[in-house]
């Protein structure tokens, strides 16, 4: 028995499911995933039948031993022990109402583990309270901020849209560990002839996806970025009609002009060849003459300048004559739920206060008044924040701490309470994508195991057992409202029936160069910072003492920390694997048969040395998913640094050194 669902996890993909269900009479005692199978939907335009690994073991994590399947509450002898819904739920009520009349003790941290119309529950519920929330982000603020301000809103063309392009470069966006079907979409390109061009600091998985590579220094996207439009600029190459259609473009030019291009090409370590590399494919002239698309990774703004790299990339399509058109384009992201009406829980009230979340655990140890309550779900941040060992003391300083969790992670593992939630597969939900204009409806193709809850229903169960109750709409008029909107034309019944739509979305984002903003008109960079060109290092030590980048790359088998395949989180102690060029200098000092630490100003991970060519020579490249109960996350040693837009994290501007 077949039947269709959607994967909810943290990913632009959105896939739509096929969930192969076992016949009754099959033997599946021995099957870690009980016998159902999971493939990606053949008839969705852009999951095309196919599905990550992630994806085809949501069925064997659901089954994982190590899953929390009853609520469990912290008892006098400091552990957690099963308890009852009834006592959990009205224990945290209980601490609510004691907290109600002070908003901003409370504090409500969600993140997108799983997301959707119904996801919004723990929303109302605490926007309804007034609780203080966080602001900014981990994921993709700064440069959600950098197309905010160029274009007026976050767009891009239809990923569909791709096909017509006669030429890709690829910012730093991984297309095989974090792009899997836009990965596909490449290689099918390159099968017609489209020539890719791919611009990193290596470490990537990209040579089944590119043509000709250009390796940058870390964080130096914008300067590379800066020297092509100088060479636009420089050669009057760009139309009065592109030019006009942009706002400050003169003292733009000056400002570039007054850059030499040997200092930005210094800058992030290229050579001449690399910027008439990068030239021809944004003149149209690497292809059959056609538009060139441009991809945005998400790493590339993860740095103090991590606004300021995406803004320059855009104004080079912008100003190269790729934008608002047919097959080009710059490709960053959008907003998952734009098509869908998500405003139920919005409109419940406004929050006390907002807390950083690049700056957690800062925030929290300086809160006055203190945090007394805490509410996570959908989210690790004991594990995923910067200055995670500082967040896991300050979680645990907090009175009373509630997680909706289904595994014990980092963050569950302080928590006074842990209410085991629905996971894909599971959960009935409606949501959309990062990248694309598809919407998914998801549907519970497997049973919760033991007496886990849909998260929807545990937010409702806490508001229910207030002293003053707090009303909850019906589950299916939340999801029919999903639907109540203007890019839409489906009913709930035929989104069930189908398992997936296409909201009404221009193909071309921009087109006719008129933009979001009120005058229509394109945003220009104001200034070029040439600082962090060099990053900073933290804590007043020298650049010398910690010459090395870490960057925290996806890993193939997790998102985030929060989905690994079963009994892929080492707890032998074994230290993680870290990669850096064959010529990178630090290997000069290392005996590689003795203990090899990466240390930063914040502390030091024990690290196995491999080398890989192409990656930066100032550059170490750690996989992230670890957890810090194993000695693996990488935020153990990354500082709390914020974007220069968008309150973002800025991960990748950490410096670090190895050494025995």
């Amino acid at each position: 028995m077949q039947r269709l669902s959607a994967c909810s996890l943290d990913c632009h993909g959105a896939c739509s499911l096929v969930v192969h269900l076992p016949d009754e009479e099959a033997s599946v005692h021995d099957d870690p995933a009980g016998g159902v199978r999971v493939s990606g939907n053949p008839d969705h335009p852009f999951t095309r039948g196919v599905v990550c690994v992630k994806g085809r073991a949501l069925a064997a994590r659901r089954l994982s031993p190590d899953r929390i399947t009853t609520p469990l509450v912290r008892g006098a002898d400091g552990a957690l022990h099963p308890a009852t819904w009834d006592e959990a739920l009205a224990l945290c009520a209980s601490k609510l109402d004691a907290l109600r009349d002070t908003p901003e003790s409370i504090l409500h941290l969600r993140g997108f583990g799983y997301r959707g119309a119904l996801a919004e529950a723990s929303n109302y519920l605490f926007n309804s309270l007034g609780a203080a929330r966080k602001r900014g982000s981990l994921c993709d603020g700064a440069g959600d901020a950098a197309c905010e301000a160029d274009f007026g809103a976050p767009d891009h063309n239809d990923s569909d849209d791709l096909a017509n392009a006669a030429a890709i470069v690829n910012w730093g966006k991984d297309l095989a560990r974090s792009s899997l079907h836009l990965g596909l979409m490449v290689r099918d390109a390159r099968k017609r002839g489209v020539p890719v061009l791919t611009i990193s600091p290596g470490g990537d998985d990209n040579d089944a996806f590119t043509d000709v590579r250009i390796r940058i220094r870390p964080g130096s996207d914008r300067f590379l970025a800066a020297a092509a439009i100088r060479r636009l600029l420089v050669d009057d190459a760009v139309p009065p009609a592109i030019s006009g259609r942009t706002r400050g473009f003169g003292q733009f030019r000056e400002m570039l002009l007054a850059t030499s291009e040997a200092d930005l090409l210094s800058a992030c370590d290229a050579a001449p060849a690399d910027l008439d590399t990068l030239c021809r494919w944004m003149r149209r002239e690497a292809g059959n003459g056609g538009p060139t698309a441009s991809l945005l990774g998400w790493g590339l703004q993860r740095y103090l300048r991590g606004g300021e790299s995406v803004r320059y990339i855009n104004a080079l399509v912008m100003l190269s004559g790729n934008m608002g058109v047919s097959g080009g384009g710059a490709y960053y992201g959008i907003s998952s739920g734009r098509s869908l009406d998500l405003s139920w829980s919005r409109k419940a009230g406004t929050p006390a206060r907002t807390f950083l979340l690049s700056h957690m655990a800062q925030e929290l140890t300086q809160a006055d008044p203190q945090v007394r309550f805490l509410w996570v779900d959908a989210f690790n941040p004991v594990n995923q924040s910067p200055d995670a060992p500082a967040l896991a003391r300050a979680v645990e300083a907090i009175d009373f701490t509630v997680v909706v969790e289904a595994f014990l992670t980092d963050t569950a593992s302080r928590a006074d309470v842990v209410l085991p939630c629905a996971l894909v597969l599971e959960r009935e939900e409606i949501f959309g994508s990062a990248y694309h204009n598809y919407i998914a409806y998801a549907a519970p193709a497997c049973p919760m195991p033991g007496e886990v809850r849909h998260d929807f229903d545990i937010a409702r169960g806490v508001a229910e057992r207030l002293a003053r109750p707090i009303p909850f709409p019906d589950r299916e008029d939340v999801l029919r409202q999903a639907l109540r909107s203007p890019h839409l034309e489906v009913s709930l019944e035929e989104l069930k029936a189908t398992g997936w739509t296409k909201a009404k979305r221009p193909s071309v984002a921009w087109e006719g160069l008129r933009f979001a903003h009120p005058d229509e008109l394109y945003r220009l960079p104001e200034a070029l910072h040439l600082d962090g060109a060099a990053a900073t290092v933290q804590d007043g030590a020298s650049t010398g003492d910690y010459p090395l980048h870490l960057l925290t790359l996806l890993a193939p088998d997790y998102v985030n920390s929060q989905v690994g395949l079963p009994g892929r989180q080492p707890d032998d102690g074994a230290p993680i694997t870290v990669q850096v060029a064959p010529e990178c200098h630090a290997l000069s000092a290392l005996d590689l048969d003795r203990p090899v630490f990466v240390v930063s100003p914040h502390g030091r991970m024990p690290v196995q040395v491999q080398t890989r060519p192409g990656i930066h020579p100032r550059t170490v490249i750690m996989p992230r998913g670890g957890w810090l109960a194993h000695g693996r996350s990488p935020n153990a040693i990354i500082a709390p640094l914020a974007t220069d837009m968008g309150d973002g994290a800025a991960y990748y501007e950490q410096r670090v050194r190895l050494e025995n």
